[in-house]
């Protein structure tokens, strides 16, 4: 997520970045939404996804001169570009921590006041702008337009309920011609949501948990994500360019020892776990800004139109905070067949609901 300046140019030998380990963030997936997002992204794929990859020509090579002119019929998405379901999560900052401070970190969420943050929160319509900026709807809160008593008790009302969210659209984290990431932002109509994530932000940066970025905290919940398919030939960004930028969760795979390597193990009888990891992603840092290299591009804009209303959820009930390990978990069945990918949590705590 941050942008590491480089300012002795390609030629630098400063030391590496050191491997991303863990992230901070709010998991989307509960007993309760999970059945409805399995069913959206489902239609989602039914729509655009192709069954034969090696015939999908919108995808592009990131280094290759522009796709074909923007049409009205969709593109057809690489199926392993579209993230799982049981992967969608907000991310709130990446770490890059040794066991030591995994401890002190585990320990500072554990702590959280949560209820006095969520009492804090003040609700600003500046807090929906800035994080929805990217979409194409403005998102208008309805308040009461007495003054008074009903105004007061609404309110309260508001601010004691449980943290939910609706997942609409589909926006694009870079220009929809030539993009390698489309996600959805969160909408809440009590407006707590982002500024109660940016105090959460603001703890583990104080404390140093969090790697420095410099850019503004954009609530999303990735959807589409061409680093994940496969059948076209990597075209590697130069050394120095590629430390500009600090990968998302679903974007690196940690090369720290035990992180990010294959793993094997057993929640139940007849499946296997398997941490995800794409050959070079490690030595290839994609970042989310608008200087994001993403080995593969596609022109989005059919899709964006379409799916500009498309609800994916409602009323999710945002249940806990966690610190996940990099590089999401793929399970198996007996026949090798992949039942389901998510990240590993290794402490959260709950959100009141």
């Amino acid at each position: 997520m941050a942008r590491y300046r480089n300012k002795s140019g390609p030629k630098s030998t400063a030391s590496k970045k050191p491997p991303l380990t863990h992230f901070l963030c709010l998991p989307l997936v509960t007993s309760e939404s999970g059945p409805k997002l399995e069913a959206s992204s489902q239609r989602f794929k039914d729509i655009v996804a192709t069954k034969e990859p090696a015939a999908d020509d919108s995808l592009q090579r990131g280094g290759d001169d522009d796709g074909p002119e923007p049409g009205t019929s969709l593109p057809v998405v690489h199926p392993e570009a579209i993230r799982p379901v049981g992967a969608l999560h907000c991310t709130l900052g990446v770490m890059s921590l040794d066991q030591s401070r995994l401890k002190e970190a585990k320990e500072l969420l554990e702590n959280l006041d949560i209820a006095s943050m969520l009492r804090s929160c003040q609700s600003t319509e500046q807090g929906n702008r800035l994080n929805y900026e990217a979409s194409s709807e403005e998102n208008v809160d309805e308040r009461p337009t007495d003054p008074g008593t009903q105004a007061s008790a609404s309110r309260s009302e508001r601010i004691a309920s449980p943290l939910s969210v609706d997942l609409k659209g589909l926006v694009s984290m870079h220009s929809p011609t030539k993009t390698s990431i489309l996600y959805s932002a969160p909408i809440d109509s009590t407006e707590r949501l982002y500024p109660f994530c940016l105090a959460l932000q603001k703890l583990f940066s104080d404390k140093g948990f969090l790697v420095s970025d410099d850019r503004q905290l954009k609530l999303h919940a990735t959807i589409v994500n061409t680093i994940y398919a496969k059948g076209r030939k990597r075209r590697s960004p130069p050394k120095w360019k590629a430390k500009q930028e600090t990968p998302e969760p679903e974007q690196a795979a940690p090369s720290a020892a035990g992180v990010g390597k294959p793993v094997a193990g057993t929640d139940s009888p007849g499946t296997v776990e398997i941490k995800d990891e794409r050959p070079g992603e490690q030595d290839e840092p994609q970042g989310h800004g608008p200087n994001a290299n993403a080995p593969l591009k596609m022109d989005a804009t059919a899709i964006l139109e379409r799916f500009k209303d498309f609800v994916w959820a409602e009323d999710v009930v945002l249940d806990r905070i966690a610190i996940c390990e990099m590089g999401a978990k793929k399970k198996f069945d007996g026949q090798g067949r992949v039942v389901a990918e998510e990240y590993t949590e290794v402490a959260s705590v709950r959100l009141p609901t």
